[in-house]
Protein backbone atom coordinates (compact mmCIF):
# COMPACT_ATOMS: atom_id res chain seq x y z
CA UNK A 1 0.00 0.00 0.00
CA UNK A 2 3.12 2.27 -0.40
CA UNK A 3 1.34 3.80 -3.76
CA UNK A 4 -2.09 3.94 -2.01
CA UNK A 5 -2.20 7.62 -1.04
CA UNK A 6 -0.54 8.65 -4.59
CA UNK A 7 -3.36 6.83 -6.42
CA UNK A 8 -5.93 8.78 -4.22
CA UNK A 9 -5.04 11.83 -4.75
CA UNK A 10 -5.27 11.17 -9.06
CA UNK A 11 -8.24 9.75 -8.11
CA UNK A 12 -9.51 13.20 -6.16
CA UNK A 13 -7.36 15.49 -8.45
CA UNK A 14 -8.59 14.35 -11.95
CA UNK A 15 -11.99 12.07 -11.62
CA UNK A 16 -14.33 15.08 -10.80
CA UNK A 17 -13.15 16.77 -13.62
CA UNK A 18 -13.34 13.65 -16.55
CA UNK A 19 -17.23 12.40 -15.06
CA UNK A 20 -19.97 15.14 -15.04
CA UNK A 21 -20.14 15.80 -11.45
CA UNK A 22 -21.80 18.97 -9.22
CA UNK A 23 -19.98 21.88 -8.54
CA UNK A 24 -20.35 20.83 -4.77
CA UNK A 25 -18.79 17.03 -5.27
CA UNK A 26 -15.95 19.00 -7.69
CA UNK A 27 -15.39 22.01 -4.76
CA UNK A 28 -15.01 19.23 -2.14
CA UNK A 29 -12.46 16.87 -3.70
CA UNK A 30 -10.57 20.17 -4.74
CA UNK A 31 -10.58 20.82 -0.80
CA UNK A 32 -9.99 17.76 -0.04
CA UNK A 33 -6.88 17.79 -2.28
CA UNK A 34 -5.77 21.37 -1.22
CA UNK A 35 -5.58 20.14 2.67
CA UNK A 36 -3.57 17.32 1.87
CA UNK A 37 -1.20 19.65 0.06
CA UNK A 38 -0.96 21.59 2.79
CA UNK A 39 0.03 19.00 5.13
CA UNK A 40 3.52 18.21 2.83
CA UNK A 41 4.40 22.05 4.61
CA UNK A 42 4.57 21.00 8.15
CA UNK A 43 6.26 17.35 6.82
CA UNK A 44 8.99 19.23 5.38
CA UNK A 45 9.72 21.34 8.18
CA UNK A 46 9.64 18.82 10.46
CA UNK A 47 12.14 16.56 7.89
CA UNK A 48 14.36 20.03 7.40
CA UNK A 49 14.55 20.23 11.62
CA UNK A 50 15.70 16.83 11.76
CA UNK A 51 18.21 16.54 8.84
CA UNK A 52 20.19 19.77 10.34
CA UNK A 53 20.28 17.81 13.62
CA UNK A 54 18.48 20.90 15.13
CA UNK A 55 17.52 18.72 19.20
CA UNK A 56 14.66 21.28 19.89
CA UNK A 57 13.01 20.04 23.08
CA UNK A 58 10.23 18.53 23.55
CA UNK A 59 8.18 21.44 24.61
CA UNK A 60 8.66 23.37 21.24
CA UNK A 61 8.01 20.20 18.99
CA UNK A 62 4.86 18.57 20.66
CA UNK A 63 2.63 22.13 20.41
CA UNK A 64 3.84 22.20 17.08
CA UNK A 65 2.85 18.38 16.53
CA UNK A 66 -0.63 18.87 18.50
CA UNK A 67 -1.16 21.99 15.98
CA UNK A 68 -1.10 20.44 13.05
CA UNK A 69 -3.29 17.80 14.24
CA UNK A 70 -5.86 20.10 15.74
CA UNK A 71 -6.28 21.73 12.79
CA UNK A 72 -6.55 19.08 10.51
CA UNK A 73 -9.26 17.39 12.70
CA UNK A 74 -10.89 21.06 12.84
CA UNK A 75 -11.28 21.39 9.41
CA UNK A 76 -12.29 17.51 8.37
CA UNK A 77 -15.27 17.96 11.36
CA UNK A 78 -16.05 21.30 9.76
CA UNK A 79 -16.27 20.18 6.20
CA UNK A 80 -18.53 17.19 7.70
CA UNK A 81 -20.48 18.72 9.66
CA UNK A 82 -21.21 21.69 6.72
CA UNK A 83 -21.99 18.95 3.76
CA UNK A 84 -24.35 17.25 6.44
CA UNK A 85 -26.22 20.39 7.38
CA UNK A 86 -26.44 21.01 3.45
CA UNK A 87 -24.25 23.84 3.00
CA UNK A 88 -20.92 24.02 1.20
CA UNK A 89 -18.01 24.39 3.38
CA UNK A 90 -16.17 27.49 1.82
CA UNK A 91 -15.13 29.00 5.10
CA UNK A 92 -11.60 27.50 5.76
CA UNK A 93 -9.19 30.12 5.36
CA UNK A 94 -7.18 30.50 2.10
CA UNK A 95 -7.85 26.58 1.28
CA UNK A 96 -11.77 27.40 0.09
CA UNK A 97 -10.51 30.58 -1.75
CA UNK A 98 -8.75 28.01 -3.76
CA UNK A 99 -10.74 25.73 -3.95
CA UNK A 100 -13.67 27.53 -5.48
CA UNK A 101 -11.07 29.39 -7.96
CA UNK A 102 -9.39 26.04 -9.26
CA UNK A 103 -13.20 24.59 -9.82
CA UNK A 104 -14.28 27.50 -11.81
CA UNK A 105 -17.61 29.25 -11.77
CA UNK A 106 -19.56 25.62 -13.28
Amino acid sequence: APFLSILLFVAFALGPRLTDQSREVRFNAQQAILIDVSLIIPQLLGGAVADADANLPRAVMEPCSNFVWFGLFSMVIYCVVSNLRGKTPNQIPFISGAADYAIGPF
